[in-house]
């Protein structure tokens, strides 16, 4: 890749992501308003933090719909010095559940009256990010991922890390897991399940949003065979793995099928960030 210059995101404890109603005469005051008043919803000192807000909305009674956020400045210098010694340059800093939201809107017909969650699993964090009316009303990290499943198949079976991540992603001899992978593997679906529900019922018991009515997943380790029947068991809602080239296009002498169908988990949140990049 020629072009140095990237769209990268934050997530985690350090991102705080909050929406917020003002009323404001005069829009020229909105900054220092929203500012002011994010300092009792904010768990760091003001002066730790960098902050951003977009306006969703503002009515002829002068109310604006913010979305708001925050990070603590120590993650947010970490990530930008790993980018630059990678020897890229970071144009853009999103949020995970933002590029989530744009993939989804890409690429899938959306009722606005209707909610979807969407649920990224990676190696170290399950993220739900509920869209309703265009708007990720309600988001939820939690430190729960791939990496828990390996740890498990290396302590069970006395391999490496390495090893036993190996057997995770490509199976064993002949492609066929060993009985107690499966079975960590099912053990492992239904955790991932229990954590989407617990996340779905709190939004349920607080958001003011539409209710849910679909399940999307995306990450490397929504791969895990069977997670999306887990998941619609448990929680009781129709659940599909997401496709992130749905709508994209693509030159099929470079990209076969199979292998678009063999990244796509792992290329919901990068899709979603080219997408970001590609609006500037």
């Amino acid at each position: 890749l020629k072009n140095k210059n990237v769209c990268t995101s934050l997530s985690g404890n350090s991102v705080i992501i909050k929406r917020m109603m003002f009323d404001v005469p005069n829009v020229k005051d909105l900054q220092e308003q929203v500012f002011w008043e994010a300092e009792q919803y904010l768990p760091f000192d003001v002066s730790e933090v960098v902050m951003d807000y977009q306006v969703l909305s503002r009515g002829k009674d002068k109310k604006t719909d913010i979305i708001l956020v925050a990070v603590k400045k120590s993650v947010l210098d970490g990530h930008m010095s790993c980018v630059e010694d990678a020897g890229l340059k970071a144009k853009i800093v999103d949020v995970d559940f933002f590029a989530l939201q744009n993939l989804f809107e890409a690429n899938y017909p959306s009722n606005p009256s209707e909610a979807v969650a969407i649920v990224d699993i990676g190696a170290s964090a399950l993220k739900v990010v509920v869209v309703f009316g265009g708007v990720p009303v309600f988001t939820k990290d939690a430190a729960i991922g791939g990496r828990n499943l390996t740890a498990e198949i290396q302590k069970t079976l006395n391999l490496s890390y390495v090893d036993a991540e190996t057997l995770k992603v490509g199976g064993g001899e002949g492609g066929i897991l060993p009985q107690e992978v499966s079975d960590l593997m099912s053990a492992m679906s239904e955790n991932f399940a229990t954590e989407i529900k617990r996340a779905l019922d709190f939004y349920g018991a607080s958001s003011s949003g539409g209710p849910v009515v679909s399940v999307l997943l995306g990450g490397g380790s929504s791969k895990i065979a069977g997670l999306s029947k887990t998941v619609e068991d448990v929680v009781g809602l129709p659940t599909q793995l997401m496709n992130p080239f749905n709508s994209i296009s693509y030159d099929p002498s470079v990209f076969t099928q199979e292998y678009l169908e063999n990244i796509a988990p792992m290329a919901v949140i990068p899709i979603g960030l080219a997408l970001r990049a590609g609006a500037k």
